[in-house]
C-alpha cells in the first residue's frame, strides 16, 4: 500500500476534471442552443459554418436590396401614373380645342389649363425622388440592383426622362397647331404608358428574385442549422450522466484519500502489540 504517491486519489481526480469540463461545454451548448461555440469545438465545423454564416448574411443583404429596388421602382410607377393622368387630360384638352363650337375666350381657358398641366408634368419629373435619387428626370437610366451575394448578380434597370420636354409637351400649342400638337400628345401617352408597362415588368422579375432569395436563404439556413445548432435531447442526457459520474468520481476522490488512514491505522496497531 502507497503512501507518498495515491495514484487512485489521482486518477480519480482525473476523472473529476474530465467530467468538469465536459459539462461545462454541455452547458455552454445549452444554454446558447449552439454546438460550435468556438474553433476548438470544432475546428472542420467552425471554418464551414462561418462561411455559411458570411454567405447567409450577404444573401439577407441582397434580399434588402430587391425590396428597396420594388420600393422604388413602385414609386416611379405611382408617379408616372399621374403623369398619365395629366397626359390624358391634356389631350382631352386638344380634341376639345379643335371643335369650333368652342369660343375663343373657352380655347384660351383650355391653352391655360394645358400649360399648368405640362408645367406639372415638369415638376413630377424633376421632383421624384427614392431616397434622395431623382428617378423620372433622365438620371437614372443605368441602375444596378444587387440581388446575389456574389458580384455580378445584378438586376439592371433603365428609366427614361419623363420630363415635359423629353416627351414633347413643352410649349405645347393645343389652339392654334391643334392637329400637331394631338400628335405630340399621343406620342407622349405611348411613352408613359410605355414606361408604366415597363415598370410592372420590373416590379414582377424582381419579385420573382426576393422568392427565389427568400427559398435560397431558408435552405441555406436550415443546413447551417443542422451544423452548428445544438441537439438538446443529447445534450440533456450527457449532462445528467456527466452530473452523476462527477458526483461519483468526488466519492472516489473522498475514499481514494482515506487509504492513507488505514496506514497511519495500521502502524498504530503494530505499535500497541510492540508495548
Amino acid at each position: 500500500m502507497d503512501v507518498n504517491t495515491n495514484i487512485s486519489a489521482q486518477r480519480a481526480s482525473g476523472y473529476v476534471a474530465k467530467n468538469e469540463r465536459v459539462t461545462t461545454e454541455v452547458m455552454q451548448r445549452l444554454s446558447t442552443g449552439i454546438k460550435i461555440n468556438s474553433a476548438v469545438d470544432d475546428p472542420a465545423g467552425w471554418t464551414i459554418s462561418s462561411k455559411m454564416t458570411s454567405t447567409l448574411i450577404s444573401m439577407k443583404q441582397a434580399l434588402r436590396n430587391a425590396y428597396d429596388g420594388i420600393s422604388m421602382l413602385e414609386t416611379a410607377s405611382g408617379a408616372t401614373t399621374e403623369m398619365g393622368n395629366m397626359v390624358q387630360r391634356v389631350r382631352q384638352l386638344t380634341l376639345q380645342g379643335i371643335s369650333d363650337s368652342s369660343t375663343p375666350a373657352q380655347r384660351a381657358m383650355m391653352q391655360n389649363e394645358a400649360d399648368e398641366l405640362i408645367a406639372e408634368i415638369e415638376n413630377i419629373a424633376k421632383d421624384t425622388q427614392f431616397n434622395n435619387r431623382n428617378l423620372l428626370d433622365g438620371s437614372s437610366e443605368n441602375l444596378r440592383i444587387q440581388t446575389g451575394d456574389v458580384a455580378g448578380q445584378t438586376f439592371n434597370i433603365s428609366i427614361a426622362s419623363l420630363s415635359a420636354e423629353n416627351l414633347q409637351l413643352k410649349g405645347l400649342d393645343i389652339i392654334t397647331n391643334s392637329s400637331e400638337a394631338l400628335s405630340k400628345v399621343d406620342a407622349a401617352v405611348s411613352q408613359v404608358v410605355g414606361a408604366q408597362a415597363q415598370f410592372g415588368v420590373h416590379v414582377a422579375l424582381l419579385t420573382q428574385a426576393v422568392e427565389s432569395l427568400l427559398n435560397s436563404s431558408l435552405s441555406f439556413e436550415a443546413a447551417r442549422g443542422r451544423i452548428i445548432d445544438a441537439n438538446y435531447a443529447h445534450d440533456t442526457t450527457t449532462l445528467a450522466s456527466k452530473t452523476i459520474m462527477g458526483q461519483a468520481a468526488m466519492a472516489m476522490v473522498s475514499q481514494a484519500n482515506q487509504q492513507p488512514k488505514a496506514v497511519h491505522h495500521l502502524l498504530k496497531v503494530e505499535s500497541n502489540k510492540s508495548l
